[in-house]
């Protein structure tokens, strides 16, 4: 065929291919001209999971009556001119490719009516033919009815999936756009029936309720932003003992813009590294604000996402004040937590002392006066030096637990150890119940912060083996080892090539040196050279590495321990900065309350 330009028709049903990929895809644009309006209120109605209709309904400015033929023609747009910066853009929309996009593949009657004119205009497009603009009875605002989507293009329409599922993506998209702008109130009804309502508050706490529900709000955390920094991110994200098994109850705005981001997505579940289970992901809704001219959001044809001038500053941000926040609050896990929406259990205020009366009263049901003559001192160890073993460290060999002694965040209770059961759990009471804690947890957890903390002071030590261990590579992992060789050495180990894919170890961090030896060390090296394969790189795969050799470091399940030895477990968990779970996520103690130990007893209701 000789070289030729395509009909205006036709090219726009193939730019309608880029912008309008299946329903979802109509009610975002749409959603978003609505937001860029000034709209505090938009109610979206489809049938059929969006092909057979959509209507999107806003109170908007509106569109004055001699634009509205103009606004669906291509590259016609309000958000920009020539002089327009395009990497500077404060609007969600921008390029003017919606309404023609939508209007060449659907029947397409706006109606609207501008914030300064009497009376509204009725506007009809057919599958790209143009209809003529007429006078129309309206609020102030615009209506936008799409029908029979992708009629013109079979070849589109085939591809759409049911109805249930382009509608599970049109309210999965729709409580994205409500969660990010909790000022507008949205609603979503389908084939006569109410999805989804949010009430336009203003408070994101408002908007997660009606999105996810109450029971999760009451798990939800919040990120305070920081209003003096040009990078800052605000928002909420959910408890560690609330998680989701995929990526989908993460997300992101970039001022004020939804994207979709597999970076900054890593950074979230990043920051809950330590504190939740691989594997599993958390509820997040997070608001980043960079400067305008920071993002170029001209990089995706439907806009989903964008580009920054500064990745790795942004992605620092936002796992940063995750972190910071779950490292404040981090809970003592309750039995069933995992398996339902519970307690969060034994979560303190930062900063306030904890008295006996206030465990008393903490799930009892009982005032503390009503119980004033009960001695709390029963739940304090003796303040008697700990006896040396086996995997304490001297440093900490003389700790003394009283009635006020409280943990760095405060969040775990006063334990007194009564043993050890199935030689893998020691058996506590506290205040509030019994407490079992995994003695490999829990010193998994001791030792990753002693080895963190030595290799964040360039102090940690090696230990040279007996006799070296030989090493065989998997094709590429010498390039690895080669790449964070100064990190392998900072953090102990002592290797040198052999050959060209196999390594001697001639020496390990000093903390495996009981644990690791002959072909002990090779096995822990390779775990560690194949977490930097799962665990991205920079400060994320430096929390890994040091989490595998904490692991191999510590006491393992099936290892009978003394009752003094189960003491000084604790005792050093007790000055651990996050001591509720271990490096990888899982709980180091749980807690099984006294209400429960009653009902099971039947000695309450």
């Amino acid at each position: 065929m000789p070289i030729q330009v395509l009909s205006d028709d036709l090219a726009s049903r193939i730019a309608a291919g880029e912008v309008i990929e299946r329903p979802a895809s109509v009610v975002k644009e749409l959603v978003e001209n609505s937001l860029d309006a000034g709209s505090t209120r938009i109610d979206v109605t489809v049938m059929g999971g969006g092909a057979r209709s959509i209507s999107v309904v806003d109170n908007g400015q509106g569109i004055p009556a001699g634009e509205l033929s103009t606004a669906f023609e291509r590259f016609a747009t309000s958000k920009i001119d020539e002089s327009s910066d395009l990497i500077a853009i404060g609007t969600l929309g921008f390029r003017g490719e919606a309404l023609p996009s939508i209007s060449s593949v659907a029947r397409v009657e706006a109606v609207s009516r501008h914030a300064e004119s009497n009376a509204g205009a009725r506007y009809l497009i057919d599958f790209g033919k143009l209809g003529k603009v007429e006078p129309a009875g309206a609020p102030q605002g615009t209506r936008i009815e799409v029908a029979g989507l992708f009629q013109n293009v079979p070849a589109r329409l085939k591809f759409l999936g049911s109805a249930g599922r382009e509608l599970s993506r049109i309210q999965s998209m729709l409580s994205s756009l409500a969660l990010l702008d909790p000022g507008v109130a949205f609603s979503l009804t389908a084939d006569g029936r109410e999805r989804l309502r949010t009430i336009g508050s203003g408070k994101l706490i408002d908007a997660v309720s009606g999105v996810y529900g109450a029971k999760v709000v009451e798990q939800m955390i919040e990120i305070d932003e920081d209003q003096l920094a040009p990078f800052s991110v605000d928002g909420l994200v959910s408890s560690p003992s609330l998680n989701r098994s995929n990526r989908n109850y993460i997300t992101i705005s970039v001022n004020g813009r939804w994207i979709q981001s597999r970076r900054l997505s890593y950074a979230i579940e990043q920051a809950y590294y330590g504190f939740m289970p691989e594997r599993r992901f958390p509820i997040a809704v997070a608001r980043i604000k960079t400067p305008l001219d920071d993002v170029d959001a001209n990089v995706h044809p439907a806009k989903a996402e964008v580009r920054f001038l500064r990745e790795d500053l942004v992605y620092s941000v936002v796992q940063r004040a995750v972190r910071g926040v779950l490292s404040a609050s981090a809970p003592v896990h309750e039995l069933g937590a995992g398996r339902a929406a519970g307690s969060i259990g034994l979560l303190r205020t930062p900063g306030r002392t904890s008295t006996s009366e206030d465990f008393r009263s903490l799930g009892s049901g009982v005032s503390p006066n009503q119980r004033g003559n009960e001695n709390f001192n029963q739940w304090a160890e003796p303040s008697t030096l700990v006896e040396q073993t086996r995997f304490s460290d001297p440093s900490t060999s003389d700790l003394q637990i009283s009635q006020t002694s409280q943990t760095p965040k405060e969040t775990l209770p006063v334990l007194r150890v009564v043993g050890q059961a199935r030689e893998t759990y020691i058996v506590a009471e506290g205040p509030d119940g019994i407490y079992l804690v995994d003695q490999h947890a829990v010193h998994e957890r001791i030792m990753f912060e002693k080895v963190k903390q030595k290799f964040n002071d360039n102090a940690s030590e090696s230990q040279p083996l007996l006799e070296p261990v030989t090493v065989d590579l998997a094709p590429g992992a010498m390039s690895v080892v080669h790449e964070h060789l100064d990190e392998l050495n900072r953090v102990g180990w002592g290797v040198e090539e052999f050959g060209a894919n196999s390594l001697i170890i001639r020496s390990v961090p000093a903390s495996l040196s009981t644990h690791a030896s002959g072909d002990g060390a090779g096995r822990v090296f390779v775990g560690v050279l194949d977490e930097l394969s799962e665990g991205g790189s920079g400060e994320s795969w430096r929390e890994h590495m040091l989490a595998t050799i904490a692991c191999h470091s510590s006491v393992r399940a099936g290892q009978v321990l003394s009752t003094e030895e189960c003491k000084d477990l604790i005792r050093q968990l007790e000055k651990a900065e996050h001591p509720n779970t271990c490096p990888h996520g899982r709980p180091t103690i749980v807690q099984i309350t006294v209400n429960d130990l009653e009902r099971e007893f039947k000695r309450r209701k």
